[in-house]
């Protein structure tokens, strides 16, 4: 039914209607200290003081169970350089495999937390677990971040649109990315 211009837009996919938003690669390690990793397009920051983020992990995923074990994990923002690596490790369980081996990205040690993050990210946070909170058929995890760097030649105070092309994940396998135009009022607001 339309009404106003609208048309319905059915419940099973109305989510995609806050899309686009930055298909993150979120890394833990369980107790063995193996990693793998998903992408995920429901994180957000939730606190400026403390720095605290949030991503949303339905619990059927393995990365749930790591995040859950562990209570630390990695969000990476990739570029659109590696649609490819992330589709796959957005479509493909870790459980019985090391999809993280697998897409070829590099792995390195993090700076505070035992889950490792990847080389080709544009920025990484490292978070600790504060608190979960059960949403629907999804666990919201609030995090504290820890540490967090990023590459310059991408970001200064905000991402430099034109260098970083962040994948933006649309739903299912659509992704797309910035544009190089910054748009801002005049004048340019400070950021805090």
């Amino acid at each position: 039914m339309r009404s106003g211009g609208f048309a319905a837009v059915s419940l099973l996919t109305a989510y995609h209607l806050l899309h686009p938003k930055p298909a993150i690669l979120v890394i833990s390690a369980g107790s063995s200290g193996r990693a793998s990793g998903m992408i995920a397009s429901w994180t957000t920051p939730v606190s400026h003081s403390p720095l605290l983020v949030g991503v949303s992990i339905a619990p059927a995923r393995y990365t749930y169970q790591l995040v859950k074990s562990s209570r630390e994990f990695t969000l990476n923002v990739l570029d659109s350089r590696y649609v490819k690596q992330v589709n796959f490790l957005g479509t493909v369980s870790g459980r019985n495999r090391d999809k993280l081996r697998e897409s070829g990205l590099t792995i390195s040690r993090s700076k505070k937390v035992k889950p490792p993050h990847v080389e080709e990210a544009l920025a990484v946070l490292e978070c600790a677990v504060e608190k979960e909170v059960e949403a629907g058929d999804h666990v919201f995890f609030i995090a504290r971040v820890l540490e967090a760097y990023a590459k310059p030649e991408f970001f200064d105070e905000v991402y430099k649109p034109e260098k970083a092309k962040i994948l933006m994940h649309l739903g299912g396998a659509y992704y797309t990315t910035v544009s190089d135009e910054l748009i801002t009022p005049k004048p340019r607001p400070r950021f805090c």
